[in-house]
C-alpha cells in the first residue's frame, strides 16, 4: 500500500523484476509508439527463435506473419490516433511467425501503458499448438462417428442394388445377343467399372470407421516391408526424373501389425509425394529407432502443401485431386491410430512435404 507521500513501501528492485519476468512462462515483448520491440522474456526467445538481441530495437513484423504485419501496425497507428482500443485489454486467437519461416497458431493479450508521455504495448502471448491439435483430433473423431453411422446405414442399402446391377450387367455383357453389339458392351463395361468403383469406396469408408475389424496383426520386420513396399513403387518411379533415397535403420525394427494393411499406408503416402512432385524432385524414405518406438518418414522437395489447407489434410473426403475421393490419407491415419502409432505432418511452401509415421516397437 502507498504512504501518505504517494510513494510505495517495498517496492521490489528492477532485478527482482526482471527475474520474476524471465521465470513466466508465456512470452511476453513490449514495443514502443514506433512498432519497435523494446523489452522481452526468455520464453519469447524460445517461442520465436530469435535472441533479445535480435529483436529489442527493430521492427515487430517479423514476429508476425503475413497479411496480419500491416494490420497489426495499423492497430497500433490507429490507438494513437484515437485511444480507442479494439483488442487491447481482451484476448484473441491469431498466428505468430517463427524465425525459420513457419507460422503457428498462439493466444495473445495486450495491454497498453504509458511512462514520460509516450505508450507502450505488451503482448503476453501463449503458444496453442497442442491444443489446436486436440481440439482437431476430437473434430475428427467427432466426424468418424458421425460418418460411421452414415455408412452402416447407407452401405447396408446400397451394397444388395449393387451386386445385383453388376450381376446382371455381367450377364447380358457375356450373352451371345451382345457379341456383335460392341457399343453396348462398352456401356456395359462402364457400368461395372462403376459399380466395382462404388464398391470399392464403401469399402474405404467401412476401413476408415472400423479399421481393427479386418485387422490381422503380428510381429513384422518393419524393414523388410519397407523394401517389398519398394519393390511395388519402382513401376511408378520408371520414366520419370526422382531421385529415389533409401536410409533405413541398420538394426532389425520388429512391429506387431498388419502387414496389408501397412503397406496400405507407405504405398498411398509414397504416391502421394510422387504426385506432388510431377515427375521432377527427390524422394526419400527412412527408418529410425527412438527408445521404445519407431519412426518411418516419407519426404519429398515438392511445392509443398499451402498453409490454409494444412489443416484439413487428414478429413474424411477432402481432397486437392481431381478425382481423389478424399479418404487416402484419412484412412492411413486411422490405421496407423489402430496399431497405437501416429501419423503427422510438416509442410512449408516450396520446400516439400514429410510425413512421419510413429510405431511402437514389438516387445513380444
Amino acid at each position: 500500500m502507498p504512504h501518505e507521500n504517494g510513494s510505495y513501501k517495498n517496492v521490489p528492485s528492477d532485478a527482482i523484476l526482471w527475474d520474476i519476468l524471465e521465470s513466466v512462462t508465456d512470452a511476453v515483448v513490449t514495443i514502443d509508439e514506433d512498432h519497435k520491440v523494446l523489452l522481452c522474456n526468455k520464453a519469447a526467445e524460445e517461442l520465436f527463435g530469435y535472441s533479445c538481441a535480435e529483436m529489442i530495437g527493430r521492427d515487430a513484423s517479423p514476429l508476425i506473419p503475413n497479411p496480419h504485419q500491416t494490420i497489426h501496425r495499423g492497430y497500433v497507428e490507429r490507438y494513437l490516433a484515437t485511444g480507442i482500443p479494439r483488442v487491447i485489454g481482451k484476448s484473441r486467437e491469431c498466428f505468430a511467425q517463427h524465425k525459420l519461416g513457419h507460422s503457428f497458431p498462439v493466444e495473445i493479450s495486450y495491454s497498453v501503458s504509458r511512462t514520460e508521455g509516450r505508450l507502450y504495448f505488451t503482448a503476453v502471448i501463449r503458444d496453442i499448438s497442442e491444443r489446436k491439435h486436440i481440439e482437431r483430433e476430437l473434430r475428427f473423431m467427432e466426424r468418424l462417428a458421425d460418418i460411421g453411422k452414415a455408412v452402416a446405414q447407407v452401405g447396408h442399402e446400397i451394397r444388395k442394388p449393387l451386386m445385383l446391377i453388376g450381376g446382371f450387367a455381367r450377364q447380358v455383357r457375356d450373352s451371345q445377343s451382345m457379341e456383335s453389339d460392341e457399343a453396348s458392351r462398352r456401356k456395359l463395361g462402364i457400368i461395372l467399372d462403376e459399380v466395382r468403383r462404388l464398391e470399392t469406396l464403401l469399402n474405404s469408408v467401412r476401413l476408415l470407421t472400423r479399421p481393427a475389424a479386418s485387422s490381422q496383426k503380428e510381429p513384422l520386420d518393419l524393414n523388410g516391408l519397407l523394401e517389398e513396399v519398394l519393390v511395388l513403387i519402382d513401376p511408378l518411379l520408371q520414366g520419370q526424373s526422382i531421385e529415389l533415397a533409401v536410409d533405413l535403420e541398420a538394426e532389425s525394427l520388429t512391429i506387431e501389425g498388419d502387414a496389408d494393411q501397412l503397406k496400405q499406408v507407405l504405398l498411398n503416402l509414397l504416391q502421394n509425394a510422387i504426385d506432388a512432385m510431377n515427375g521432377v524432385g527427390r524422394l526419400r524414405l527412412c527408418s529410425r529407432r527412438l527408445a521404445r518406438h519407431v519412426d518411418v518418414r516419407i519426404e519429398d522437395n515438392g511445392p509443398g502443401i499451402p498453409e490454409h489447407i494444412q489443416e484439413r489434410v487428414f478429413d474424411p473426403f477432402f481432397t486437392t485431386k481431381a478425382e481423389g475421393s478424399g479418404l487416402g490419407l484419412a484412412i492411413s491415419r486411422t490405421i496407423v491410430q489402430d496399431h497405437g502409432g501416429t501419423l503427422t505432418m510438416k509442410s512449408a511452401p516450396s520446400q516439400g512435404t514429410t510425413f512421419t509415421i510413429g510405431l511402437p516397437l514389438y516387445e513380444g
